[in-house]
This record gives structure tokens, sequence and C-alpha cells, in this order.
């Protein structure tokens, strides 16, 4: 997998670096001032699972966690998000596949960024994920929509709308498209 990912990062300035358990990552991301996207293991020997997701979200220099595992999708992919994972991938699916999903959010990296400073309030710090959702809500796409759209489960959804409504302060989808559209966010 480091191979594939190399091969379709590394030619755009992406660094790709890999390390065989949880604390070699950490003193990886430790000893670096650049912003990473992290591809976690659940399974990883030492520091793994939701414990795992919290503790590399909270780094600073660290932008996105994608938890991955081989591990049931359907039970597993809630509890990743629920723990602050930004999307669940399975080690099921190609490297294709899954280059697919990450190249996304290095790109919207830089949109997360330009739509903070632009908010006249405090800004909402969404995921990429989140703000995606965001924008299909204030189409007025539904759930089931917004889960076919994006590739993902439709309690993923929930999780992410939850996320949102905490993060703008709002109860309902109404209130934070309104929010979003004052706030020039969609």
């Amino acid at each position: 997998m480091r191979e594939k990912l190399a091969l379709d990062f590394e030619p755009q300035g992406i660094e790709v670096a890999v390390s065989s358990n949880a604390d070699q990552g950490l003193e990886l991301l430790e000893k670096s001032e650049k912003k990473w996207l992290v591809l976690l293991d659940i399974l990883m020997p030492g520091l793994s699972g939701l414990a795992g997701i919290k503790v590399f979200n909270n780094l600073p220099n660290v932008e996105t966690v994608i938890a991955i595992s081989g591990l049931d999708e359907h039970i597993w992919e809630p509890k990743a998000i629920s723990a602050g994972a930004h999307m669940f991938l399975s080690k099921n699916n190609t490297a294709d596949y899954i280059i697919k999903k990450i190249k996304p959010l290095l790109q919207s990296a830089d949109n997360e960024i330009q739509i903070d400073s632009q908010s006249e309030e405090k800004p909402f710090k969404l995921t990429p994920r989140q703000y995606e959702v965001l924008v299909l809500m204030a189409k007025g796409y539904q759930n089931k929509i917004i889960a076919d759209l994006m590739d993902i489960s439709e309690q993923t959804v929930k999780i992410h709308i939850n996320q949102i409504f905490k993060e703008m302060k709002v109860f309902n989808r109404i209130q934070a498209v309104i929010k979003a559209q004052k706030n020039k966010l969609v």
C-alpha cells in the first residue's frame, strides 16, 4: 500500500511515511512541522482503536485522521466517525479506491482554511467531510441521498450532521443552512 500511495502522491510533492506501530507514528509526527493526513489502522500495534484516533486527532499538525481496518465496516465506521475520524475505509477495498477517497481530503484542507478566514463570526471548525455534508444539506438533499452521493452510510451522515450542529451551535438543518449562508460557507 505504501508504494501505491507514494506513486500517486509523491509526484505532487506530498510526502508518504509509514510506521509499523503507533509509537513510531507519534514520534514521526512530533518531529515534523508539516501538516499531516493520518491513515490509521484501527488494529495497529500499540495505541490503537478508537483511543488512537483521538490521540492522533489532538496533535496540532494533524489535519485529518482516516481510520482503516479489515474489521466489519458497518460496525466500525460509525464508531470511528464518532471517535473523531474523518472517514473509515475498509481494507477490503482496492488501493485505487482508497486513494480516490483520500485525494479530495488533501485538496479540501485549503478550502477549510479559506472558509474559516472568510467568516466574520468565530470560524466553525468543520472537517472537509462535514463541510461537504453541509453543502449537500444546503442543496436540500436528505440523509439517504447525501449518503449515496458521498458513498458513506446513512448513519455516518447523521454523525456528521450532529457534529455540524454542535460546532455551529444550532438545533436543526434549517438553522445550520441559514447560519452557513450568513457566514458565506455555502
